[in-house]
């Protein structure tokens, strides 16, 4: 009989959706399981007390995320028991922040620079052959905070704007790729990949979208391998456009939805994922 593992499942409203799945797994494995809702928070202690630690929420605040990193960190040095983590905190702080991803993904990742409020007009200036460029608030989120508009309108309007990213347009043809992976130590899975087709320029909030699978081939899986590791995330959603033969990314996603591909092309994505956190977890799972 496998061990049953304690799994702390930490969620948000706004990310409810996937969560029915991920129980439902859970509970058929007869694992023991603890939810904690992102407004109603355990102390640090009671979050590590589990087996595997699964952050499936909504949580933006870099200090809670820095907290947890300070507490594994500590319980380390002190040869205390880590939960096998879904996801580090150190990997969610570097997906929340797209400067951040980018410095991790420099030759992945559309031209873009850091926006100042001094330097603003000279790499503003870097796109005025152009039609678009992208102005991204580097914490924004399902599309949240961004906004394509041209060179010229885009100086008019962020001319002495501070933290925002000056970001190449890379326009679809097909839609914008999702490719969801799981990563731990050297085990390294895809999931699925599937492209979005939006009723806008952009997918996310507001936005519409019909779905169609992609086919896994050695260039998109070398791709999303790079992407994952880079990223440090364990459960990825890696957003990208194929463009010119060349696969860029977007950005990747900490706490990646598990509902579309289960819905739209019946792929069993909570049992794939559970597969994945058992063998990886660090507790015996033998007779």
């Amino acid at each position: 009989m496998k061990k049953r593992l304690s799994i702390n499942l930490l969620t948000s409203r706004v990310f409810w959706e996937s969560m029915p799945l991920i129980i439902a797994e859970i509970a058929e494995r007869e694992h023991y399981l603890s939810i904690f809702d992102d407004r109603h928070m355990p102390t640090l202690e009671g979050l590590f007390d589990c087996d595997v630690l699964i952050d499936m929420s909504a949580i933006t605040d870099v200090e809670f995320y820095e907290k947890l990193k300070t507490e594994s960190l500590r319980r380390k040095m002190a040869g205390q028991k880590i939960p096998l983590m879904v996801d580090s905190p150190e990997a969610v702080m570097n997906s929340m922040d797209k400067r951040k991803t980018h410095a991790l993904m420099p030759d992945l990742v559309p031209e873009s620079y850091d926006l100042d409020g001094v330097n603003n007009e000279s790499m503003i200036a870097k796109f005025f052959d152009d039609e678009y460029l992208l102005i991204k608030d580097p914490f924004g989120w399902q599309a949240r905070g961004i906004d394509r508009l041209s060179p010229k309108a885009a100086l008019e309007k962020y001319r002495v704007s501070k933290g925002l990213i000056a970001q190449k347009y890379i326009p679809f043809t097909d839609g914008v790729g999702r490719v969801l992976t799981l990563n731990h130590a050297s085990d390294f899975e895809i999931m699925c990949a599937y492209l979005r087709i939006p009723d806008s320029w952009r997918t996310g909030e507001g936005t519409e979208s019909q779905y169609k699978l992609v086919e896994i081939d050695e260039k998109l899986r070398d791709f999303a391998k790079t992407a994952a590791i880079r990223s440090g995330l364990y459960l990825n959603g890696i957003d990208y456009i194929y463009k010119d033969g060349q696969y860029v990314l977007l950005e990747v996603n900490a706490a990646a939805g598990l509902r579309d591909p289960y819905d739209e092309f019946k792929i069993d994505t909570p049992k794939i994922f559970l597969d994945h956190i058992e063998r990886n977890s660090r507790v015996a799972l033998g007779d």
